[in-house]
C-alpha cells in the first residue's frame, strides 16, 4: 500500500484527540501509508518530520480510537513495523514519539508541582455540561480511592477534577494529613471554559495536560483518555485511581481503589 495517506479526524475531548492520532499512526506504520495530522496538533506538539499537517491531498480519513486495536492483523503489522516486542508496546512508543514533548508551555503555574491527581468522576454520558468542567456532581466518591492519593503525593499537589466536590473533598482529606501545598485548576487556567467543541476550549485543557504530564507523581483516572494519554506520553512515577461506587455500564472494568499503573492492564487499551 506504499503511496497511500491516512488522516487523523479529531472528535470530542483532548484525551481522545490524542489517542485518535496514535490510532491512525498505527494505522499508517501497519500499511506503509503517508500520516497526516490536524494542523492543530503540529501547532501544540514538536511532531517527527516524516508527520505531515493537511496540504489538500487526498487521504483516508480515520476517526476510529479501535482502527488498529480491532484487527489482529493490522495489529501484527504495525509491531513489526515500529520493530516494538508487541502491539502494546507500538503503541506506547508511539505515544511518546509523537506527544512527549509539547510546545505550549505549563502555564504560569504559581509552582513547580511535584503530584499532579486527576479525577475524573462524571462520564459524559452523566453530564452534558461542557461550559464549566467542575460543575457536574456525583453523590458517590469512594473515600479509600483518595485516600490512596493523599498517602502517595508528594506536595506542592496539583488536583484537576471534573467537579468541585471531588476537588474539595481531596482538599480535606490533604489538609487532615497536615498537607497545605494544595493547588487546583483554577491556579492554571480559567477552569469555567472547557467547552469540547472549542479548540480555545482544548487549548486551555492542553494548559492543564502539559502541567498534568510534567508532574514527577501522576495519579490518572482509570476512566479518562486525558490522563492515561498523558502517562503514556512520558515516564515518571505514576498511579491509577478509581473513584468510583458501581459501574455505569455492565462493559466497564471491574471497580479497584487506587495502584501503579501498568502498561497493558491500564494505560494501551480504551
Amino acid at each position: 500500500m506504499q503511496g497511500c495517506c491516512v488522516r487523523a479526524v479529531l472528535h470530542s475531548g483532548l484525551g481522545n484527540w490524542l489517542y485518535i492520532a496514535v490510532e491512525v499512526a498505527l494505522v499508517a506504520a501497519a500499511n506503509n501509508c503517508t500520516l497526516v495530522l490536524p494542523a492543530v496538533l503540529h501547532r501544540w506538539f514538536h511532531l517527527p518530520l516524516r508527520v505531515q499537517a493537511p496540504a489538500g491531498q487526498p487521504c483516508q480519513d480515520i476517526r476510529n480510537m479501535q482502527a488498529t486495536s480491532e484487527g489482529t492483523a493490522t495489529k501484527q503489522r504495525a509491531a513489526r513495523a515500529l520493530s516494538a516486542r508487541s502491539f502494546d508496546d507500538a503503541r506506547a512508543q508511539t505515544f511518546r514519539e509523537l506527544f512527549a514533548r509539547p510546545r505550549v508551555a505549563a502555564a504560569t503555574a504559581p509552582v513547580a508541582f511535584r503530584t499532579a491527581v486527576h479525577l475524573r468522576t462524571v462520564s459524559d454520558v452523566a453530564c452534558h455540561t461542557h461550559v464549566d468542567i467542575r460543575s457536574c456532581q456525583r453523590s458517590c466518591l469512594r473515600d479509600r480511592a483518595l485516600e490512596c492519593v493523599v498517602r502517595h503525593a508528594q506536595p506542592p499537589v496539583l488536583i484537576l477534577s471534573d467537579t468541585k466536590k471531588a476537588s474539595a473533598k481531596l482538599r480535606r482529606l490533604f489538609y487532615r494529613a497536615n498537607v497545605r501545598d494544595v493547588w487546583d485548576e483554577s491556579s492554571i487556567v480559567d477552569a469555567r471554559n472547557h467547552s469540547r467543541l472549542s479548540r480555545r476550549a482544548a487549548h486551555q485543557t492542553l494548559l492543564l495536560w502539559t502541567a498534568f504530564s510534567g508532574a514527577e507523581v501522576r495519579f490518572a483516572s482509570g476512566v479518562s483518555t486525558f490522563s492515561k494519554s498523558a502517562l503514556l506520553a512520558r515516564s515518571a512515577t505514576d498511579y491509577v485511581v478509581d473513584t468510583r461506587c458501581f459501574k455505569a455500564h455492565r462493559t466497564d472494568g471491574d471497580l479497584y481503589t487506587c495502584r501503579r499503573s501498568s502498561l497493558h492492564r491500564d494505560l494501551v487499551r480504551l
